[in-house]
């Protein structure tokens, strides 16, 4: 087929995808319709009204939760405890000022807009420009994000401006890198690209960016919150495990999928450590050696997912987001056997997740490893061709 027929094709099977998937999550969150920004919303009012003691108090939290969006929700939600560091905290307090609704249009708006203009640093051409605002706007991921009012588009903005920049702006790009610790499930492998590429100055930077914003919360909020945060994800307590039991299992990190699995919670942990220690790998691999820019960070991407000890659907845009480079990489130079399928494949997975409600999801981690194997042998090939007398050199 011609580069415009696969085009054509990918864009049918994409769009009837997007569309449904669009359909299926308004209809699916009718009653609850932003529950993720009603947990944003309520922290920052937690703050402006003199009741940040609370912010780490999952029980009372929620109860002011729902009594605050008793008008908005079909029924009450049950626990939704802010797990978030307290710097995340500092970063929406802006949003504060606005009401509730216009506040949340704003906030996923602006993410928005960003991931798409930092998407654009990797396209060379009007036609790839719109493959990845399209691909963005129909990843069913994203549509997840914007029925639940969730913090991607914010972190996938970050990540792609920061690996975007790191090269020419190595401060800036690493400044950026640091302030996605205010997810830190999602910013592992960060750090191990960095120290990969021997970026040293984007990774001072972003070290110091993260201790910036911390330093800011503890002036602004204290150290309470700090402490608060630190037990509560360290230490031993109920809420941690109640949690555990209505989101995390229900998520689909690799913990999840052994868990579900019916591994005991030692050996699911050793198993997402495991993830982690081969994504690392992976990432560390790719950002040492010669491999363009794109296909690294759409590894990276990838093993972020793989690597996260807590994933939902929202979170898989990365996922969206590194198909759709490794799409736009193919289109440019050409596609080999299955890459296609495979990039479509890990586009879609949000649709069969999570593993609780659609059991074909517990084939996504060995999809999302194939995805990332064909990046690397694509990386490896065009590397090798571009080296003289077609040998790979060291980075």
């Amino acid at each position: 087929m011609s580069k415009r027929q696969n085009l054509a094709a990918v864009a049918l099977l994409c769009g009837a995808l997007g569309v449904g998937g669009w359909t299926f999550y308004f209809g699916a969150f009718a009653g609850v319709l932003g529950e993720g920004w009603m947990v944003f919303y309520n922290a920052v009012r937690l703050y402006f009204d003199g009741q940040l003691g609370l912010l780490y108090d999952g029980v009372q939290s929620t109860a002011l939760l729902n009594a605050r969006f008793t008008h908005w929700l079909a029924h009450p939600l049950p626990l939704h405890p802010w797990l978030y560091p307290p710097h995340a905290l500092l970063l929406l307090l802006p949003f504060g000022w606005l009401p509730f609704a216009p506040a949340g249009i704003l906030f996923l708006a602006l993410g928005f807009a960003a991931t798409v203009a930092a998407t654009w640093r990797f396209a060379t051409t009007g036609v790839e420009r719109a493959i990845h605002a399209v691909s963005l706007v129909l990843c069913p991921a994203a549509a997840f994000t914007v029925c639940l009012g969730q913090n991607t588009f914010v972190t996938s903005a970050l990540l792609l401006a920061g690996f975007g920049t790191v090269r020419r702006r190595p401060i800036l790009g690493g400044a950026l890198l640091g302030i996605v610790t205010y997810k830190p499930q999602l910013c592992l492998m960060v750090p191990v690209a960095l120290i990969a590429a021997r970026q040293w100055k984007a990774l001072a930077a972003a070290a110091g960016a993260a201790l910036l914003l911390a330093a800011a919360s503890v002036a602004l909020f204290g150290l309470e919150p700090w402490r608060a945060w630190i037990a509560l994800m360290t230490e031993p307590n109920a809420l941690y495990t109640q949690w555990e039991a209505i989101a995390r299992i229900n998520g689909q990190s690799i913990y999840t999928y052994a868990s579900l699995l019916g591994a005991p919670a030692a050996v699911a942990n050793f198993v997402q450590a495991l993830a982690v220690i081969g994504s690392a790998g992976c990432v560390f691999w790719c950002y040492r050696r010669p491999m363009a820019d794109d296909l690294r960070l759409a590894v990276l991407l990838a093993a972020t997912i793989l690597a996260a000890p807590h994933v939902i659907d929202y979170d898989t845009l990365l996922l969206g987001i590194a198909a759709t480079l490794f799409f736009v990489r193919g289109y440019r130079d050409g596609f080999r056997f299955g890459e296609i399928t495979v990039a479509v494949l890990v586009w879609a997975s949000p649709l069969i997740n999570p593993p609780t409600v659609f059991r074909l999801g517990f084939v996504t981690p060995l999809l999302v490893v194939l995805f990332i194997g064909c990046i690397i042998a694509r990386g490896r090939r065009d590397a090798a061709q571009a080296a003289p007398g077609g040998v790979l050199t060291p980075a």
